[in-house]
C-alpha cells in the first residue's frame, strides 16, 4: 500500500484534472451569500439552495453586474479543487436568474450611476434635426429593426442608416454592444447620431441593456445617442444615460427624424406667414412713404410760397431803393443844379478873372492886367493897349 500512496498535490491535481476532463463548464443556479471583495481586485460569495452551499471565486474585472446577498443569479463556471483542499467554483460569468434580483441589481447600478452623475441632464446633447446618416446598432433578425427602417423611410426617406449586428441578449451580448459603440467613435466624423434597440422581453432579456460596461459605453459616445429598449413601460440604464431616451424602436424612429407631411405643412405655414408680413409690410411702408411724400410736398409748398414771399418783399424792397435813389438823385440833381455857377450866370451873373483867378477884391487887380468876365453866354476880355494910369484906354476884345 506505502507503493501505492500518491501526495496532496498530486491528489489535487488528479482530482482537477478528472474534473475539468468531466466538467469542464458547468452553470449553477443559487441564492448569493457571503458576498466580499477582498483588495478591490477577488470576489468571494457562495451560492446556496435550501440543502447545500457551494464556494465561488471571481474578479472584478470579470463581474459585469452588482451583487448581493440574497440575489438568485446563475453562474457559468470550471470546478475546482484548491491547494487548501476546499472545492469552489471559478466563476467565468454571471447571469441574474429571477425577477427580483434583476430589479435589484438594476437598482444598486442606478444608484451608483447617479452618484457619479451619469444621468445629470445637462450633460445630454439634443439630436440633429435633420439627421443624413446615422448609426444603428441592434440585431437585424428582430422585429424592431425592419419597424425602426420602415417608419424612417415613411417619415423622412433618404436618410442613409449604417447598421452593426449584435446580439441583444444573453451573455455575449454585452460585449458585442460595447464594440459595436466603440468602433462608432473611431469614425464618429460620418455619424449625425447613434442608435441603439432592441424589441420586448422579459426583464431576463433586457439584461444586456442594465451591463455597466455598455452603460458606460453609451455615455461615453461621442455622437449624440438615442435608445430604445423593450416597451413603452421597460426602463433599461443604457436609456437614461443616453441623450435621447425613446419608449419603443418606433418611437425612437419618430424622435429622430421629422415628418415630411409636417415639415411640408410647416413650411407653407411659414410662406404664407412671410407673405403676409411681406405684405403688411409693403403697405406699412407705401403709406410712411405716401406720408413722407406728402410731408415733402407741404415743405415744398412752405418753401415755394416762402420763396414766393422773399422774392416779392425782394422786388418791393428794389423798387423802393430804386425809387429812394432815384428821388435822391433828382433832389441831388437839383441841388447841384442850383449850385451849377452856369445857373447862376443865366440869371445876369458874371464871373471876373484875372490871370485865371476868380476877383473876389479890388485889390487882386494891378496895373496891366488882362481882365477876362464870364457870361452865361461867351465872356469878355479886357486888355489895356498901352501903359498908363488906371483910366487909360482899355482894348475889348468879346468872344462867345
Amino acid at each position: 500500500m506505502k507503493n501505492d500512496a500518491i501526495t496532496v498535490s498530486e491528489f489535487n491535481a488528479v482530482l482537477n484534472q478528472t474534473l475539468s476532463f468531466a466538467y469542464p463548464e458547468v452553470v449553477v443556479e443559487g441564492e448569493v451569500s457571503g458576498f466580499k471583495v477582498s483588495q478591490g481586485k477577488w470576489v468571494f460569495f457562495d451560492l446556496k439552495d435550501s440543502e447545500s452551499v457551494v464556494g465561488c471565486f471571481i474578479t472584478t474585472y470579470q463581474l459585469k453586474t452588482e451583487l448581493e446577498d440574497g440575489m438568485l443569479i446563475r453562474v457559468k463556471a470550471a470546478p475546482q479543487l484548491t491547494k487548501w483542499g476546499k472545492f469552489s467554483l471559478t466563476v467565468r460569468e454571471v447571469e441574474l436568474a429571477g425577477e427580483g434580483s434583476v430589479k435589484r441589481a438594476f437598482d444598486l447600478l442606478k444608484a451608483k450611476f447617479e452618484k457619479e452623475g451619469l444621468f445629470a441632464p445637462d450633460r445630454k446633447r439634443p439630436l440633429p434635426e435633420f439627421p443624413q446618416k446615422v448609426m444603428l446598432i441592434t440585431s437585424a433578425q428582430a422585429a424592431a429593426f425592419n419597424d425602426f427602417v420602415t417608419i424612417i423611410n415613411d417619415r423622412w426617406s433618404g436618410i442613409d442608416i449604417d447598421h452593426i449586428q449584435v446580439q441583444v441578449q444573453g451573455a455575449s451580448a454585452p460585449a458585442q454592444i460595447v464594440e459595436a459603440i466603440s468602433y462608432t467613435n473611431s469614425v464618429a466624423d460620418e455619424y449625425d447620431a447613434l442608435v441603439i434597440i432592441r424589441g420586448g422581453g422579459s426583464a431576463e432579456d433586457l439584461q444586456a441593456f442594465n451591463d455597466e460596461a455598455v452603460v458606460r459605453a453609451v455615455f461615453a459616445s461621442d455622437i449624440p445617442s438615442i435608445v430604445a429598449i423593450g416597451h413603452e413601460d421597460d426602463v433599461s440604464l443604457a436609456e437614461l444615460v443616453a441623450d435621447v431616451r425613446a419608449a419603443t424602436p418606433t418611437d425612437a424612429a419618430r424622435r429622430l427624424v421629422p415628418d415630411r407631411a409636417e415639415i411640408q405643412t410647416r413650411v407653407a405655414g411659414l410662406a404664407s406667414s412671410m407673405l403676409s408680413s411681406l405684405e403688411n409690410n409693403v403697405s406699412i411702408s407705401r403709406a410712411q412713404l405716401e406720408g413722407f411724400y406728402h410731408s415733402i410736398e407741404i415743405r415744398f409748398n412752405n418753401l415755394r410760397y416762402n420763396l414766393a414771399d422773399v422774392f416779392s418783399r425782394s422786388c418791393t424792397a428794389i423798387e423802393t431803393a430804386v425809387h429812394n435813389s432815384t428821388s435822391q438823385l433828382d433832389s441831388s440833381k437839383k441841388l447841384l443844379s442850383s449850385l451849377d455857377p452856369r445857373a447862376i450866370l443865366s440869371r445876369g451873373y458874371s464871373i471876373t478873372r484875372i490871370n485865371g483867378k476868380v476877383v473876389k477884391s479890388p485889390d487882386q487887380y494891378s496895373s496891366g492886367d488882362t481882365i477876362v468876365i464870364q457870361l452865361h453866354q461867351g465872356k469878355i476880355s479886357l486888355k489895356p493897349q498901352g501903359k498908363g494910369d488906371a483910366n487909360d484906354k482899355q482894348q475889348t476884345a468879346i468872344s462867345f
